[in-house]
This record gives structure tokens, sequence and C-alpha cells, in this order.
């Protein structure tokens, strides 16, 4: 009796295994609305990745990591959120590292897509390089124009990486205008514009990721003196 026991005990260990994979299955194939406490919306997401501290959602706007404590209930249960397990595997508080370069401290979430958003413009550089025009550049650069702008208003005032983010963007806005110019006759090609975005997209990538050289940090100091 005590072997029969036993075994069903097991049967009914992998049936509640099987029914938990088959719930994430269903959610890692399907898109779905995500909304956290805040409010902030994640649009036709599809979850990647789930982690015992959050899930890793898959949207238009490229890839972000929420975190449980920043999502409701009845999402924290539908991904059997644990959070014992959680801050096992997390000891840290979700917050980035980059204030040593003078940033203020900022969710991991809001570094993961402001990175995503950073790298979004390579596409940009590439339809320069390639020899674009102007209307394939603006068009190409219209919608990235609104995930910048959304994340400017998150970082707080004040914040060197506020103004970075800002300069980068600034940076193509007038590559754009500039190469209207050049097809009108008027200005050669922008290059310096489009390198100067360059310049900044990296400074701003390094000092989120806090893997600065010294002479980019030298680069950094320099760009800061500029923009008190």
């Amino acid at each position: 009796m005590e072997r029969k026991s036993g075994r069903i005990r097991r049967v009914k260990h992998w049936e509640t295994t099987l029914a938990v994979l088959a719930v994430l299955s269903a959610s890692l194939v399907f898109a779905d609305d995500f909304k956290t406490i805040n409010g902030k919306e994640y649009k036709d997401a599809t979850v990647s990745r789930v982690e015992a501290d959050g899930i890793v959602l898959k949207s238009k706007s490229g890839i972000s990591k929420v975190y449980f404590t920043e999502l409701p209930k009845d999402i924290q249960e539908r991904f059997h959120y644990n959070p014992p397990q959680a801050a096992t595997a997390r000891p840290t508080p979700p917050a980035a590292s980059a204030n040593i370069y003078g940033l203020s401290p900022i969710t991991l979430g809001l570094k993961d897509e402001i990175l995503n958003a950073l790298k979004m413009t390579d596409n940009l550089d590439a339809l320069y390089k390639r020899g674009c025009t102007s209307a394939e550049f603006i068009a190409a650069a219209t919608p990235i124009e609104s995930v910048f702008i959304n994340l400017h208003k998150q970082l707080p005032k004040g914040d060197p990486g506020r103004d970075l983010l800002a300069n980068t963007f600034e940076a193509y806005q007038e590559t754009a205008v500039a190469m209207v110019a050049n097809e009108r006759g008027r200005d050669q090609r922008p290059d310096a514009l489009i390198g100067a975005a360059g310049v900044r997209k990296v400074m701003l990538m390094k000092v989120l990721e806090g893997n600065m050289t010294a002479n980019e940090k030298r680069l950094y100091q320099a760009w800061l003196q500029g923009h008190p």
C-alpha cells in the first residue's frame, strides 16, 4: 500500500508540473497586454522568459524585464510568483548601478528599455551609411521618436542621462533636417551630425552598463561640462 501511495504522489506531482508547463507555454506563445501597478502598459507583448523575480516581455518597442513586485496580484499568481524564491534568486533590489556616473538610480526595467531604444537607432545608422534619402530616414526615425519621448519623461529632471538621451535623438533629428537641405543643394551630407549621434548613443549605453573605459569617462566628463 505504501508503494502504491508513493506512485500516486509521483503521478500527481507530474500532473501538477505538466499543468504549470502548459500555462507557461501558452503565455510564451500568445501576445497579451500587461499593465503594471503604476499604470505602465506593454501592448501585444509575449513572455519570452519567466524568472523567479519577474517576466521578460518582448514587444514592438523591444525587450523589457518587468518585476513581479511591479505587477498586479493576478499576474503574479498566473506565473506562480514565489517571494522567498525570488529573494534567494535576486538578493539585490532592482536598481541600476549607473549612479556612479552621476545618474539617478533607476529600475533595471527602465534601464533595459533605454538600452533597447538606443539600439533601435542602429537602423538609422545603417540607412544613412547605405545612402538613403531623407524621406526614408525620417520614416524610420518617426516611430523611434515617440519611444525616446516616453523614456525622457520617465527620467528625473536634472539627471545627466535625461539630457544625454534627448541630445542623442536631437542629433538624429538634426541629421534628418540636414539631409533635406543636402538634397535641395544647400549643404553637404551631414556626416558629422550622424557621427555625433552615434557617439552620444554609445556613451549613454556605456554609462548605463557601467563599463566605460578611461578615455570614455574623460569624454563623458567633457560632455557634462558642456551640459550643466
